[in-house]
C-alpha cells in the first residue's frame, strides 16, 4: 500500500504540474496494470527480475512490488481530481509569504487533499490484499498472500482444508469489507463529496 500511494502519489503530482501529449501517454501508461491480465503482470515480474543485479525471484519484496502495480491505477484516478483542483494561487501566496515548497505543499496542498490520500491508500490496500493473479506466480511457498493461501488449500482433499480455505475466505472478506466501510465513511462529508 505504500509503496502504491508513494508512486501513485508523485505520478498523480506530476500529471496535474504538466500538460501536453507525452503526459496523457504516461497517464495511460499508469493504467496499463488495469487493462493487462494479472497473471501477465506477475509472470512478467518473474521474466523481467530473473538476473543480475535484479535478480529478485526468491526476495520477499517482490509479492508487495506486484501488489503496488496493481494499485497504483488506482491512487493515481482517485488523487488526480483533487490535485487539479488546488488552486496554484494558493502555493504562490504560500511562496510570496516566503513559504519553501516544501513548507507551501504540507501547510496549502496536503490539508486539502488529505482526505483523498487516506481514500487511495485504502484502495490501493484492498485491491492488493485481495490481489491472486499476479501473486500467485511470485509468493513464496513459506510465505503465501491470504488468496493463494486459499488456492492453495482448495486444490488439496479434505474436509479439513476446505474449512480452512472458508475461513480464510471470511477473514479476506471482513478484512476487505472494514476497509472499505471505513474508505466510505473517509471519502464522503455530509454532502456527499471529497
Amino acid at each position: 500500500t505504500l509503496i502504491a500511494l508513494v508512486v501513485g502519489g508523485l505520478a498523480a503530482a506530476a500529471l496535474t504540474r504538466r500538460a501536453g501529449r507525452l503526459i496523457r501517454g504516461f497517464d495511460a501508461l499508469l493504467m496499463l496494470p488495469l487493462g493487462v491480465s494479472a497473471v501477465t503482470v506477475g509472470f512478467g515480474f518473474l521474466i523481467t527480475l530473473d538476473e543480475p543485479p535484479l535478480d529478485l525471484r526468491t526476495s520477499w519484496i517482490l509479492v508487495p512490488l506486484a501488489q503496488a502495480l496493481v494499485g497504483v491505477p488506482f491512487v493515481v484516478r482517485t488523487m488526480l481530481p483533487v490535485l487539479r483542483a488546488v488552486d496554484d494561487r494558493l502555493r504562490e501566496a504560500a511562496a510570496v509569504l516566503g513559504a519553501s515548497p516544501l513548507r507551501a505543499w504540507r501547510e496549502v496542498d496536503l490539508p486539502l487533499v488529505r482526505r483523498a490520500v487516506l481514500v487511495a491508500a485504502g484502495f490501493a490496500f484492498a485491491v492488493s490484499l485481495g490481489e491472486f493473479g499476479a501473486t500467485v506466480f511470485i509468493a513464496r511457498p513459506d510465505n503465501p498472500t491470504l488468496p493463494v493461501a486459499v488456492a492453495r488449500l482448495l486444490g488439496r482433499s479434505g474436509e479439513l482444508n476446505y474449512g480452512q480455505a472458508m475461513a480464510l475466505s471470511t477473514i479476506l472478506m471482513l478484512v476487505c469489507a472494514v476497509s472499505l466501510l471505513l474508505l466510505e465513511r473517509i471519502r464522503t462529508d455530509r454532502s456527499g463529496e471529497f
